[in-house]
């Protein structure tokens, strides 16, 4: 008996110890809002206004489940699992991956830095929105310019390393083509400096698809800190080459899943150098205001030589209910100029199909409002 009591003891203590060295956590985020919008596609092809639920204006609605273990002498063993869903229906968002937003694992080391494997966001994304005033928005109009350079990525490596206020970041994703090794594959680097409020980095990224054809990034960006003031700034140039094209959704091509903007059916190479200028004013613990401006000045939007811009004006004002509710009300202004609006390769999905382009009576603008409510989990 005693030796049963003494073994069940050790065996409760070992379960213990493995807990204290283990931890998983489960997380969400719920934002949806009512949103209106002009200049919507209806279904005899006209353009009309549209109100609908939708997802909010921060950030894409999600749940997930992130853990460490630790392996003793500064070494962990990482993972992340993050489903996207729709809040208006249930239905999962991101190509209908079960965890099409994040699913990597990998290990940390505090001396040697972070290696993960797995889906993951780009590095473009990583580094450019952390100079974005609203961390890359969630409406299509406050963040297309992510669309332009691509948001997460399946196959991929991630190495991150910090040495003092300095990170290094660097991506690889395989294109796991047969036959090739450079089909498919994006690559990337990013370097990041913070000390106080100053904040600023660089990136390069670079993209191959089915064909060869290419597209290349290099973007800057800083951030500063000034009493209940953050200042944002950001400029990315990107270059894609005549035809590049993604992968279909869910069907294993190159670049497939990606969210990405194509140039498909252009005999010119497409470069949209994007601003990014914006502030939050934090006035209240409680309240906070939102403004940003972003505009893209395109060249040689069409195989005819043609340009075109986009530019979105947007202003939100957030309040906090508490620690993890908050209420908005958003207003947002997207216009198209040139041969933009009737660009059918426009930064998807608004500037295309949403406005119209390519029709006679396509559009060049866009208002939108909203009134929102997020919960944290």
């Amino acid at each position: 008996m005693k030796k049963s009591i003494l073994a069940l003891a050790a065996l409760a203590a070992i379960s213990s110890t493995a807990s204290a060295q283990s931890n998983v956590t489960m997380y969400g985020v719920i934002d949806t809002a009512v949103r209106y919008t002009s200049n919507q596609v209806t279904s005899t092809g006209a353009l009309g206004n549209q109100t609908v639920l939708t997802e909010g204006a921060f950030q894409g609605p999600r749940i997930g489940f992130k853990g460490s273990e630790d392996m003793g002498g500064g070494t962990y063993a990482v993972f992340q699992l993050e489903n996207g869903f729709f809040a208006n229906d249930g239905s999962f968002d991101q190509q209908k991956q079960l965890f099409g937003r994040q699913a990597f694992v990998g290990l940390k080391d505090t001396t040697w830095g972070e290696l993960d494997a797995g889906r993951q966001y780009g590095v473009a994304f990583d580094l450019l929105g952390n100079y974005d005033p609203l961390g890359i928005g969630n409406f299509n109009e406050n963040e297309w310019e992510s669309f332009i350079y691509g948001i997460r990525f399946d196959n991929t490596l991630k190495y991150t390393k910090s040495f003092g206020p300095v990170t290094a970041e660097v991506t690889y994703s395989l294109g796991g083509q047969a036959g090739t090794n450079s089909l498919g594959r994006t690559v990337g680097g990013a370097l990041s400096y913070t000390q106080g409020p100053l904040s600023f980095g660089g990136v390069v990224q670079q993209s191959t698809d089915a064909n060869d054809a290419k597209m290349k990034l290099a973007g800057l960006g800083g951030s500063f800190v000034a009493g209940p003031a953050t200042l944002y700034l950001q400029y990315f140039e990107a270059k894609r080459d005549a035809g590049f094209q993604k992968g279909g959704s869910g069907l294993g091509q190159p670049l497939s899943n990606t969210s990405m903007t194509s140039n498909a059916g252009n005999t010119q190479q497409r470069k949209d150098g994007v601003w990014t200028v914006g502030a939050l004013y934090q006035a209240t613990p409680a309240l906070g205001f939102t403004v940003g401006y972003m505009y893209d000045k395109i060249k040689d939007v069409n195989s005819f030589g043609d340009n075109g811009r986009i530019s979105t004006a947007y202003a939100i004002a957030d309040y906090n209910l508490s620690k993890r509710t908050d209420v908005y009300a958003a207003i947002d202004r997207t216009t198209l100029g040139g041969a933009e609006i009737n660009d059918l390769n426009g930064v998807m999905p608004f500037a295309g199909a949403s406005l119209g382009a390519g029709d006679a009576d396509a559009a060049s603008h866009r208002t939108g409002l909203a009134i929102g409510l997020r919960h944290k989990f």
